[in-house]
């Protein structure tokens, strides 16, 4: 890439104009009870120029490199009411490049074996385990970005993951179980451990086949961080993406409280935990990422937003414009969205709980605009006089979200971080959520969703 196609394109009339590259080398691989399967193995490469032509952005993108006549193309594509206005920046060049911690030199066939060991592992965990779907992904991604307000960016990181599906049948009695994670430390059965994927997901599915089935009603609960993240994620992440957030219902509470004070939720670029996944350190428009406290202190503080809606809020840009590829434009999205830190003891929420449950990781689910959320849940347990007790199959939770920020009661001092890839307007991005242990006093569980 190179600023002579910048310059064209101010020479045709452009406001401001930038390149974005994405490289991707992916490799995919499944592993199922009685198959072996290369999924993905190549690499993903091209290019995105956008213009900013009389008030309308203008695109064009290609797995070849960008030509001039390229240019007249995005700018003859700018087309619209005129309306578009963006925050420019000082001049920047940098490169970022996150080396993983635990890589690990290994062919794809001996990636493949490791695969078919851990699924043998699991077929024999339990006799009534009946199928096993291994997925492994992995993607070296190589971001460049150059602008005409002089942005020149590089980074460079790998994402790597595993999402294991299991199936159990006792006579009529069908269950299933799943564990999925992705890390950008290195390679995921050396970051995540084999003993604790084998030991999850034995859990899992044996509690399936001896879960008590909850009674829908309101109880006192405790989420773990994997059902913190999702609820972060989906049933306030999302309301704070800039684009939702100006016709959504934190908009007219902005600088209202509406959680306890020891509430804060975060979405930020770069978290040090093994399944922080959303690396964001610049954004798709060449933004430094940083943290966006969305709740501050138990307030509604402040929204993510690329450029457009930075200059539109009156805010200062958080690096939150991102794509899947080259081919997508750039949209509002989320990175690590986690509920921090807070006073309390995981333990010491547990002993003060008389009677309620423990919602551990969930399966599933969905949100709505107006802020009402269902989760389905595939591990819980039972709280009785302080103590965990029997597991839970077959729950679910739902809630409105400002009903739940209202009620929490407390906050662990303990962390952590689950992953996944977020869907929005047909792209797909990796991203981190989690938190801490949240407790809450009223939330309606009971049922299946998802």
């Amino acid at each position: 890439m190179n600023y002579s196609l910048l310059d064209y394109a101010q020479q045709l009339g452009a406001s401001f104009a930038d390149l974005r590259r994405i490289r991707t080398k992916e490799l995919s691989l499944l592993v199922t009870e009685d198959r072996e399967i290369v999924s993905t193995n190549g690499v993903d490469d091209g290019y995105s120029l956008r213009v900013l032509y009389k008030g309308n952005w203008g695109y064009y993108s290609s797995s070849e490199e960008i030509t001039k006549e390229n240019v007249k193309d995005a700018i003859e594509s700018a087309i619209g009411d005129e309306t578009v206005n963006i925050v420019y920046l000082q001049p920047k060049h940098d490169k970022v490049e996150i080396k993983p911690k635990l890589q690990v030199n290994k062919s794809i066939e001996e990636k493949m074996n490791d695969l078919k060991k851990l699924r043998e592992q699991i077929l024999r965990l339990d006799n009534r385990i009946k199928s096993v779907s291994i997925r492994y992904y992995e993607g070296e991604v190589h971001r460049e970005y150059l602008s005409t307000d002089d942005r020149d960016i590089t980074v460079d990181y790998t994402l790597s993951g595993l999402s294991i599906v299991v199936t159990g049948r006792e006579g009529d009695n069908i269950v299933s179980s799943t564990y999925s994670k992705y890390t950008y430390i290195g390679y995921p059965l050396e970051v995540l451990g084999e003993e604790h994927i084998l030991e999850t997901i034995k859990r899992r599915i044996q509690n399936q086949f001896i879960g008590e089935s909850v009674k829908a009603d309101n109880y006192e609960v405790i989420l773990a961080p994997e059902v913190v993240g999702v609820f972060a994620h989906e049933a306030v992440g999302h309301l704070a993406e800039a684009d939702l957030a100006i016709n959504g219902i934190l908009h007219p509470l902005r600088g209202k409280l509406i959680a306890p004070d020891f509430v804060n939720i975060v979405d930020s670029p770069l978290q040090y935990y093994n399944s922080a996944i959303g690396v964001v350190p610049y954004d798709d428009e060449g933004v430094e990422g940083r943290d966006v406290y969305i709740v501050k202190n138990g307030v509604v503080n402040e929204y993510l937003t690329d450029r457009f809606y930075s200059a539109y809020l009156g805010q200062k840009p958080t690096g939150n414009a991102r794509a899947e590829d080259f081919r997508n434009p750039v949209i509002v999205r989320m990175r690590n969205t986690f509920i921090s830190a807070g006073d309390h003891s995981y333990e010491e929420m547990v002993r003060e709980t008389k009677y309620g449950i423990l919602l551990v990781s969930p399966r599933g689910g969905q949100t709505s605009p107006d802020g009402t959320f269902q989760f389905g849940i595939q591990e819980g347990y039972i709280i009785q006089n302080g103590e965990v007790t029997k597991p839970i199959k077959m729950a679910g939770i739902s809630g409105y979200t400002l009903e739940t920020l209202r009620d929490i009661t407390a906050v662990s001092k303990q962390l952590d971080f689950s992953s996944g890839f977020c869907g929005k307007e047909g792209q797909s991005v990796p991203v981190g959520t989690g938190g801490a242990y949240v407790k809450v006093k009223s939330m309606k569980v009971g049922g299946l969703v998802g």
